[in-house]
């Protein structure tokens, strides 16, 4: 994961923080982004909010890829939150972990806690996964 960004904010300046490519919307006054937020769009967001927090978030998280054509039903056997057709984002239960979950074209990126990494790993990978 190269980039991750947390966005504390009003929930207008969020709305901002949304235009980001790859944000994804944790809760009224807060968005997580995979990648870098646009210097342009960090003034617009503080402008809105000026007590708004944006900060870098990659240290503590980690990233799970499940890529491949059967990428959807071996996501399927670990959680029960339906993925949206396209690409999106949600957030919930996956292998009994509070995730973060991006939908993508090639596959689904799942984010949890770095704690949770070998737990969830040994989960898609466990048998029946495809990996």
């Amino acid at each position: 994961m190269a980039e991750l960004w947390s966005v504390y904010a009003s929930e207008d300046a969020c709305e901002l923080a949304m235009r980001a490519l790859g944000a994804g919307r944790v809760a009224a006054d807060e968005v997580m982004v995979r990648g870098p937020i646009a210097e342009d769009l960090r003034v617009a967001i503080l402008a809105v909010d000026p007590d708004g927090l944006i900060r870098e978030a990659t240290e503590g998280w980690v990233e799970i890829a499940v890529d491949g054509g059967d990428a959807r039903d071996v996501f399927a056997r670990v959680s029960e939150l339906r993925l949206p057709d396209g690409r999106g984002y949600l957030q919930g239960d996956v292998a009994r972990v509070a995730a973060r979950v991006y939908v993508e074209d090639d596959g689904i990126r799942v984010l949890v806690p770095a704690y949770w990494e070998s737990h969830l790993r040994r989960r898609l990978e466990g048998p029946g996964s495809g990996a």
